[in-house]
């Protein structure tokens, strides 16, 4: 064991995409088996395998720790059971106003002790005993110091959705404010606001963000420019969603599928690199944004994706060139991995 230990030390980046790799598709007929079979048991390890780039962070986060254990696990375990109580009212809340699911108490028991404990055990790693955990993970549920990003974060890619409906009128293409949801006795804003935090809580902020951003990103940054840093998460970012995309119908064996993913997801990555490093390495942040995106075009589903996209790298490139991400950030920087900055 403790040569794996010190493997991992050395390379920490790659041990986390192995290990978020291993987790993720080693779990993958999970998503064929619930998506596309229905036993809907292995949904518990469908779970498991969405959180993938966040225990992947624990895991290898928890390896390097080189810092006595502190804190309190009453906090660890208070933060555990309000996540798990509040995860199950959400989950519960988008089954039954979103997926037309009928109210029953099995069915929320099923969420309480299959769904939400993964993303319950990741957001309340941000009170961990081990403290290079807790400091990777406390801006996953402090939003301190950056409630204005938060605020910027929520609409900024919706605002860039709406805009493409517009300009694709102009265009003289095709363009629609159809609203993604049936008409429902519920109000519309109360549907958006519960897709929206389904979509951060599962699992945008916490399976992937807390991952992807909380570990990857700053530790990349301490070695190349935010702008490669983006670039190499997306190579990573887009075939850790092969399983669950083949079990959604997606066409995962065409080369163009995957030239398109890639396409979309670049300039996506670029500008939740700017906000993470905008806001002082704030995991929430990039989480809000996420969810946000994905909120937007589950909403408006009919938006014009040509011309969404080409506003998408319009706006990668105006924040690639204000903040010039093509250059390395300061050792000092926040959003920039040290050992100093784990321990504080």
């Amino acid at each position: 064991m403790k040569p794996i230990i010190e493997w991992i030390r050395s390379y920490p980046i790659v041990a986390f995409f192995v290990t978020t790799f291993a987790i993720t598709w080693g779990l993958g007929f999970s998503y064929i088996a619930v998506l596309k079979h229905n036993v809907e048991l292995l949904i518990f390890l469908a779970s498991i395998a969405t959180c993938g780039p966040a225990l992947a962070g624990i895991l290898v986060t928890s390896a390097g720790n080189r810092e006595p254990r502190s804190g309190s696990k009453k906090a660890r375990w208070i933060a555990f059971l309000v996540a798990l109580f509040v995860g199950t009212v959400v989950f519960s809340a988008f089954n039954f106003y979103i997926n037309k699911a009928p109210v029953s108490v099995v069915l929320a028991m099923f969420i309480f002790l299959l769904v939400v404990p993964p993303v319950a055990y990741i957001i309340s790693g941000a009170f961990s005993s081990i403290p290079a955990v807790r400091s990777s993970l406390v801006s996953l549920v402090d939003p301190r110091g950056a409630i204005g990003w938060s605020m910027i974060a929520l609409v900024f890619i919706p605002g860039l959705a709406l805009l493409s409906i517009p300009i694709s009128g102009l265009l003289g293409r095709y363009a629609s404010f159809g609203i993604g949801y049936a008409p429902s006795n519920f109000p519309l804003v109360g549907l958006i606001v519960i897709k929206f935090l389904y979509q951060l809580l599962f699992f945008n902020a916490t399976g992937e963000e807390a991952g992807w951003t909380g570990f990857a990103r700053p530790r990349l940054q301490a070695h190349v420019s935010p702008l490669i840093t983006a670039l190499i998460v997306t190579l990573f970012w887009a075939p850790w969603h092969a399983f669950l995309w083949y079990a959604e119908g997606q066409n995962v064996l065409s080369l163009n599928y995957w030239i398109e993913r890639y396409i979309d997801l670049i300039p996506a990555s670029i500008v939740l690199g700017w906000l993470y490093n905008r806001s002082k390495g704030s995991i929430l942040v990039v989480g809000i944004a996420h969810a946000a995106s994905n909120t937007v075009v589950d909403i408006f589903p009919n938006l014009d994706w040509h011309v969404f996209t080409m506003i998408m790298y319009a706006a990668a490139l105006f924040v690639i060139l204000v903040d010039r991400m093509w250059k390395k950030l300061p050792v000092e920087n926040a959003a920039v991995y040290s050992e100093t900055s784990m321990a504080a």
